[in-house]
């Protein structure tokens, strides 16, 4: 296991302080969207640069969290919500392209996650699903605290179906190529194609009881068909 762990490539740091920045710039989006002040400007940038990955660390023991330790990761986060700050009146014009600085936070997230999940010796699966998780915790922590239902929760168009594929992509190539950098590459692509795909084609996932409804219909004209079936041989 130490030799299979052994192989897989870290995550360099810009890929996790351009994360760091992507998604501080997606939580201030979102905090323009909503209409909030500077103050929610800023606290959102700064929640959804970090707060992904503030949960990976406490998941996989690292504390306290490098967002806290590292000279690099809060002020990148800061810096760039203060940027999102200042253009706040401009900020408003990118309104549209949200759903793609999400996409690749969502991705970038999920690559650094589940890499560190592995460097941590958690396993594979539980790496994949550290990448998942640090790839929506941000996002869950800014609708909270905008009091917004969790966007992942759906329904809608695809998210953590879209992490989970990345994430699961990144530790299945990295395993079986043995290259971080095309494992890296591969999931990147793949979850922010995904996500894009889902928001612009419409892939979503529906409420629970519109597909049991849909079966109770479904199961509903079975019966009528059988009954005048039976009606017609009789």
């Amino acid at each position: 296991m130490t030799a299979l762990l052994a192989t897989t490539v870290a995550v360099p740091l810009w890929l996790d302080l351009a994360a760091v920045a992507v998604g501080t710039v997606f939580g201030a989006l979102v905090a323009v969207r909503r209409d909030l002040d500077v103050t929610g400007v800023l606290g959102l940038g700064v929640t959804g640069g970090l707060g992904g990955g503030v949960v990976r660390d406490l998941l996989i023991g690292q504390t306290p969290p490098i967002a806290l330790t590292s000279s690099y990761y809060l002020p990148m986060a800061i810096a760039t919500a203060a940027v999102m700050v200042v253009a706040h009146p401009q900020a408003r014009r990118l309104d549209d392209v949200l759903d793609v600085f999400d996409a690749i936070a969502l991705g970038l997230f999920a690559v650094v996650g589940a890499s560190k999940g592995i460097e941590a010796g958690v396993g594979p699966v539980a790496g994949a699903a550290v990448g998942v998780i640090a790839a929506t915790a941000g996002g869950v922590l800014c609708d909270v605290l905008s009091g917004q239902r969790p966007y992942i929760f759906g329904p809608g168009p695809i998210y953590g179906l879209a992490a989970a594929a990345g994430s699961a992509s990144y530790v299945a190539v990295d395993r079986i190529w043995g290259s971080g950098v095309a494992a890296i590459a591969i999931a990147i692509v793949l979850t922010v194609g995904l996500r894009l795909l889902a928001v612009y084609r419409g892939l979503a996932t529906r409420p629970t009881t519109e597909a049991r409804a849909r079966r109770w219909r479904r199961r509903g004209a079975s019966d009528r068909e059988r009954e005048r079936g039976a009606a017609e041989a009789g």
